[in-house]
């Protein structure tokens, strides 16, 4: 068998080749991140084994877009590609050096000889729906962290503005941004037309928040909001930002809803997730097939309890081994948390781990725990979940 590690960077990737019996068949082998590159490893390959590349098993870490098209090209040239932990790497290679010596060259090295000391979980081929679901929920989750931070700024600015607009209207509604776009502010709403407030008022809200004209103006006419340029200017520029996002986000949502629709899951018959979190955890678990086993779930989500013994001692109290998807982790906390509100089931299985003298987040976290079981359950056997009678 020969193996060929490869290093992944931006720009160029470093490539060891070694045969099952530790020959050295390429000691360094260094190509560019493009098209041109990757041929360049296939003649490499061919020129050091042959033809035939039946007995070739190339293996890499895990790290990101960086080696997503990489492997792509790999698969369609029918060579097995297999994934490798970066940390375990980084442990094997401070297994076998003293040295804190850390070079693309050495990695590519530790990478081959790593694959043939143990075995590595291949990459498996996804469907075109789920890959499209990973994107979109990924890309919706930093949005989220974006837009959270606007809406706190937002909160401020407008305790400095108007604070007697929150009074008034929801401020989470995005009805409140796209008044305070277009009017920023106490002398901005005084200085309108009242036939001009009253048809924006109707096109942001389709009539229902009409009623709180007078509402409003008489809170801008006896506002004690600071009448600052650079203050007013911020509060519409925060609300036009707050207002693209949401729309982005909308537009995900949709797009979610759209491609769930396709898959047809089950996984939105178990309390507590809709359909935006089922995508999301539908995205990050991939084929549930790979699974054998909901501790191996439980595992990859970063909700593994971490284990530590020494002679006759053995902790009792060891918290969560937080090594798995985050964005997995985060769908599993915020399910958790609607299904306690909406299931009976769930909120008397957090219940009692709260009776047994737990935080409550560490009930939840055992909630976590019980939600991986049912979705592997779920998912596994393709079939909808049905609630227990308390």
């Amino acid at each position: 068998m020969i193996y060929v590690g490869i290093d992944v960077a931006k720009d160029k990737h470093d490539c060891h080749i070694i045969s099952s019996n530790g020959e050295i068949l390429c000691d360094n082998f260094q190509f560019q991140n493009s098209l041109d590159g990757f041929n360049s490893l296939m003649d490499l390959l061919t020129q050091t084994v042959g033809e035939n590349l039946i007995n070739v098993k190339v293996g890499l870490e895990s790290t990101g877009h960086y080696s997503t098209n990489l492997v792509n090209y790999l698969k369609r040239q029918n060579l097995p590609v297999f994934a490798l932990n970066p940390l375990s790497v980084n442990r094997f290679r401070k297994s076998l050096t003293l040295r804190a010596t850390k070079t693309d060259k050495s990695d590519a090295r530790y990478i081959a000889e790593k694959m043939i000391t143990e075995d590595s979980s291949s990459y498996l081929d996804i469907s075109y729906h789920i890959q499209s679901l990973k994107s979109l929920t990924r890309y919706r989750y930093r949005l989220i962290k974006i837009v959270q931070p606007l809406k706190n700024r937002f909160r401020r600015i407008l305790h400095l503005v108007f604070p007697e607009f929150e009074k008034i209207f929801n401020v989470s509604l995005l009805s409140s941004y796209e008044l305070l776009e277009k009017f920023p502010g106490p002398s901005s709403i005084c200085g309108a037309r009242r036939s001009s407030l009253e048809k924006h008022l109707k096109n942001i809200s389709h009539g229902r928040l009409v009623r709180k004209l007078d509402s409003l103006i008489d809170a801008a006419k006896h506002s004690i909001g600071s009448n600052l340029d650079g203050d007013i200017f911020e509060l519409k520029h925060i609300c036009s930002q707050i207002i693209f996002l949401s729309k982005e986000l909308e537009d995900i949502e949709s797009k979610l809803k759209e491609i769930m629709s396709l898959i047809n899951s089950p996984i939105t018959s178990i309390p507590g997730i809709g359909v935006t979190m089922g995508a999301t955890i539908l995205a990050e678990i991939g084929d549930i097939n790979n699974f054998d086993y909901p501790e191996k779930l439980q595992a990859f989500a970063g909700l593994a309890p971490q284990i530590y013994e020494s002679g006759k001692f053995k902790a009792t109290i060891t918290p969560m081994d937080k090594k798995g998807s985050v964005y997995l982790r985060n769908a599993l906390y915020q399910v958790t948390k609607s299904a306690y509100v909406t299931s009976n089931f769930m909120r008397s299985y957090v219940d009692r781990k709260r009776a047994q003298d737990k935080h409550f987040y560490t009930a939840v976290s055992h909630g976590m725990k019980k939600m991986v079981r049912i979705i592997f359950a779920v998912l596994k056997k393709n079939s909808n979940f049905v609630e227990p009678i308390i």
